[in-house]
């Protein structure tokens, strides 16, 4: 079995690899911030992204506020991040073996869905949290 190139190969070809949209996320599908960073995502939110237009907006305290949760928020990622590449290249171990067993893979794939899981929920959690910091005159300019 050759080896591919990580995000060049597929199981079909006898290839071992990533595609660009698995695990380690697409830009289209995330929050700015969530995994390696995408550009657009499914709920993009100025606060998330850095300050930009949002900067004249918050007060001192609010943009205190939120720099401590992106930090907080940015350890707990990147812990996960690493348990999530650590899991990854065990997949990839299973995977370029003769005969990965079905079990393996399943239960290594459900590990991941669910730490993937928890990462976004975590973003969500912190996106909404960031939106109870605005007053409702700078949620109404941010729409």
């Amino acid at each position: 079995m050759s080896q591919g190139a990580q995000g060049q190969g597929n199981m079909m070809d006898g290839q071992v690899g990533m595609g660009s949209g698995m695990m380690m996320g697409s830009q289209e599908d995330m929050y700015p911030g969530m995994m390696m960073g995408g550009q657009s995502g499914m709920m993009p939110c100025p606060m998330m992204g850095g300050m930009g237009s949002m900067g004249g907006m918050l007060d001192e305290q609010q943009m205190s506020t939120m720099r401590e949760m992106r930090q907080e928020h940015r350890a707990a990622q990147l812990e996960r991040m690493g348990e999530l590449m650590n899991l990854r290249d065990d997949m990839m171990q299973i995977m370029q073996t003769e005969r990965p067993e079905q079990w393996k893979v399943k239960t290594l794939h459900a590990q991941m869905a669910s730490l993937h899981g928890d990462m976004m929920a975590d973003n969500v959690r912190m996106h909404n949290q960031m939106q109870d910091l605005l007053t409702d005159e700078q949620r109404e300019q941010m729409s």
